[in-house]
């Protein structure tokens, strides 16, 4: 579903105004690590706007992508001016959204623009989960502690060494960040959606979340969202869900000469 952006003048100009914020206030960053990559997600914003005004699946899939791991990681790091700076740049997303669901709305109909824009969130939404453990230079003491005490406990019975739990959280990134690559830019969202489920189901046996009961609202955290969330996951695992806003379907993935490439593909 080829069209073009006509928003790409408003998001670019944000986009490097955005980039002029990040660099500006490099001063506020944890280390060389978290500055190379608010700056460089932060360049890519207008790069993907502008250099994709003619082809706007990819441009929105792609600057949204870059737009929320800027957001996300400074709103968890508290570098509040850089956060909501790039947070404005949502609303020229959102209407060039708008445009795409409506040619999506008269082209495929109602379910499968319903399926791609609960896919583009659920997607996305893993890199929220993902920033603060691939994207700073200093993780959270408080992360580590969780996954030393609670996930090496439930896992091997005794708590991770330290330096043994910075590459589990890193390693545990990667995985959060390659599901959002697949559900959320649609690309074999079939291969997302089942590694995406799987990761839950394992995510809740080592969180502790079953001791505490079903309810989210419980003090320990019930399974109740982990379980909601691998409910709205699974189904993507049939054939034919990634919907119109994908790159499975935009780059025409499901014709592929490789077998298992058209099989993982959700187009």
């Amino acid at each position: 579903m080829k069209s073009y952006n006509r928003y790409w003048p408003v998001t670019t100009l944000m986009g490097l105004c955005v980039t002029f914020l990040t660099i500006s206030h490099m001063d506020k960053y944890d280390g060389i690590w978290s500055t190379i990559c608010m700056i460089g997600f932060a360049v890519l914003i207008p790069v993907f706007a502008f250099g994709y005004k003619d082809n706007s699946v990819p441009g929105l899939l792609f600057t949204t992508f870059s737009t929320t791991i800027v957001v996300s990681n400074a709103d968890q790091h508290n570098w509040s001016i850089v956060g909501w700076s790039a947070a404005i740049i949502y609303i020229p997303l959102l209407l060039q959204l708008v445009d795409l669901v409506r040619k999506s709305h008269k082209k495929t109909g109602s379910r499968a623009t319903a399926l791609t824009l609960i896919r583009m969130f659920i997607g996305l939404n893993w890199l929220t989960h993902c920033t603060g453990k691939l994207f700073t230079s200093q993780l959270d003491p408080s992360l580590v502690r969780f996954f030393s005490h609670v996930v090496g406990s439930n896992l091997i019975g005794i708590d991770f060494p330290i330096s043994f739990t910075h590459y589990v959280i890193i390693l545990d990134g990667l995985l959060e960040f390659v599901l959002a690559i697949s559900l959320g830019l649609g690309l074999l969202t079939r291969f997302g959606a089942f590694v995406a489920s799987g990761y839950l189901v394992i995510a809740q046996l080592l969180s502790g979340h079953f001791e505490a009961g079903y309810t989210w609202a419980l003090p320990e955290g019930g399974w109740e969202f982990g379980f909601f969330f691998f409910m709205v996951t699974y189904p993507f695992m049939f054939s034919k869900t990634a919907g119109p806003i994908s790159l499975d379907s935009h780059y025409l993935i499901e014709r592929s000469n490789h077998g298992i490439v058209r099989t993982l593909s959700g187009a």
